[in-house]
């Protein structure tokens, strides 16, 4: 509607979700997307985006229930013996680019009953291999990252017990940023420069393989930097295959408060 100064005014929880949806800092695309509802223990690994780098899995089997859920769809990857999903390429993940900025975003789960480290996933940086994994104190913390720059044992946020943590890593240049579950919680200042590159993104199990009580699910890689209000869209939606950067969010907003006021009218 028209304020009585000719002003446009957003209203309605049509443009609330819309404002929500397009909240990109930047365009991204998914260029690497897991979901792993009803992963059987030989089935293949389907990407959800554009990337061209090769999925595949690792040495032994992967689980798959429906007894915990991060989304409506069901489904998580439990893997206590080694056997995990691996995006890998010695000459960098395609994509995967430190000048233009990535992102990274996985549901991780893990039992009080069962508080040990364990390892949620792993990337290899500029030839060091960080985790991200949980400790005795329910505690999930980045370690072996001191190759990089970013000290061992880096906490990034305590988990929530019993419950799913998303967990939203932005880089570019040398700064990485840490979000849970869309709130932005550590700024980290590492050595990686434009040129750096990503030659291994992998799922739990790489490090301690006999870990239990441990789950990861949408596995999200996209090739611009979000921000918090996109890793709070991904945590509870499935992954878009885009994102779009603020400009043509905004136009697509005006096209919408347009129609509404139009209809207001009728």
């Amino acid at each position: 509607m028209l304020n009585p100064h000719g002003h446009l005014i957003f209203k309605g929880a049509a443009v609330a979700a819309a404002l929500c949806l397009v909240s990109g800092a930047e365009a991204a695309s998914l260029l690497y997307g897991l979901d792993f509802n009803q992963l059987g223990s030989n089935q293949s690994l389907v990407n959800l985006g554009s990337g061209s780098t090769a999925i595949s899995k690792t040495t032994g089997y992967m689980n798959w229930s429906n007894a915990i859920m991060p989304m409506p769809d069901g489904g998580y990857s439990h893997c206590p013996n080694g056997g995990t999903f691996n995006i890998t390429s010695s000459d960098g993940i395609d994509g995967l680019n430190f000048s233009t900025g990535f992102s990274v975003g996985i549901h991780m789960y893990y039992s009080s009953s069962n508080a040990d480290w364990k390892d949620a996933f792993s990337m290899t940086i500029a030839g060091t291999t960080i985790r991200v994994e949980m400790t005795a104190a329910n505690r999930w913390v980045i370690y072996n990252g001191a190759g990089i720059g970013i000290a061992d044992g880096t906490e990034l946020f305590a988990a929530n017990d019993n419950e799913w943590n998303y967990l939203g890593l932005t880089f570019k240049g040398n700064e990485m940023q840490v979000y849970h579950d869309g709130e932005l919680v550590k700024t980290v200042t590492t050595s990686l420069s434009d040129d750096s590159k990503v030659t291994s993104i992998k799922g739990s199990g790489e490090h301690n393989t006999a870990a239990n009580g441990l789950f990861v699910d949408n596995l999200a890689v996209y090739d611009g930097v979000l921000n918090g209000d996109d890793f709070a869209y991904l945590n509870t939606h499935d992954m878009p295959l885009s994102i779009p950067e603020p400009a043509t969010a905004t136009l697509g907003l005006m096209g919408l408060a347009a129609l509404l006021v139009r209809r207001k009218r009728a």
